[in-house]
């Protein structure tokens, strides 16, 4: 008499391969996560100031950060042309529209006007996440234009929250604008931190004037952006998720097929 054979069912993956593609699985995942945490390490804007920045702005046109000349002033400048604790540079040229000593003049569609004198241009933000979950560099800019017939000083306040959420992340308070010549625009800018894992980030900046130029009042006028900072984190923790399931999915299947024998006859 011929005993018995066991057979797997047809189409059932043999236990070896099984164990084989398992261990594929968690090997993938671990690569996985060391190169989420390598490309959150090389995002640091002092190495590549473009990497995953999605810049979302009030519906003005985008005005690029210029390169850090010496003759920058107010604050402390550092390679990328951002400057960490907030500070001004002198843009190479006036913007379009922009008057002499005469005052006034026509505000492009990307600047506010603030009574003819002043006019602020939109604020621009770029994100950049970084090792630390908890962390993340935002910097923000906008331009400044004295259009008055004297040289002006101001200040600019900027803030960062947490996009749909009225959390306060981080702010700028007090950055100087001073001495701002007739016909001059500059750039004013900051650096925020501690963006974290919120994806979307609302930013925001209240250019304060002088009470009043040349015998006319000014108020202050508040400019806003929105920007993403990729949540590397997060999206490691999804897909470590899914492997971890695909591979469960893969050991019950090969188990079945183990434990249901199949006689057979001679």
């Amino acid at each position: 008499m011929t005993r018995p054979r066991r057979s797997a069912p047809r189409g059932a993956m043999p236990p070896v391969a099984s164990r084989r593609v398992a261990a594929a699985g968690i090997a993938l995942a671990l690569v996985v996560l060391a190169g989420s945490g390598a490309a959150s390490a090389s995002a640091s804007p002092t190495d590549d100031p473009g990497t995953l920045s999605v810049t979302i702005t009030d519906g003005s046109t985008a005005t690029p950060s210029p390169p850090v000349s010496p003759a920058a002033t107010g604050g402390s400048s550092v390679p990328g042309g951002s400057v960490p604790a907030g500070g001004t540079r002198p843009v190479p040229l006036p913007a379009t529209g922009s008057s002499g000593s005469g005052g006034g003049g026509v505000a492009p569609a990307s600047e506010v006007s603030v009574a003819g004198m002043v006019y602020v241009g939109g604020l621009n933000a770029s994100a950049f996440p970084e090792p630390d979950p908890t962390a993340g560099i935002v910097d923000v800019w906008f331009t400044v234009r004295n259009a008055a017939s004297t040289p002006i000083d101001a200040t600019a306040d900027f803030w960062m929250d947490a996009g749909m959420f009225s959390q306060r992340l981080d702010a700028v308070d007090g950055v100087q604008v001073t001495a701002l010549q007739p016909g001059e625009s500059r750039v004013v800018s900051a650096r925020l931190r501690h963006g974290g894992q919120w994806t979307l980030l609302s930013t925001h900046v209240t250019l304060t004037p002088p009470e009043s130029v040349d015998g006319v009042a000014l108020t202050p006028v508040t400019r806003d952006a929105l920007t993403l900072l990729f949540p590397w984190v997060i999206a490691a923790a999804v897909l470590l998720g899914g492997l971890v399931l695909l591979v469960v999915q893969i050991v019950r299947v090969s188990g079945r097929g183990e434990a249901t024998p199949v006689a057979a006859t001679t």
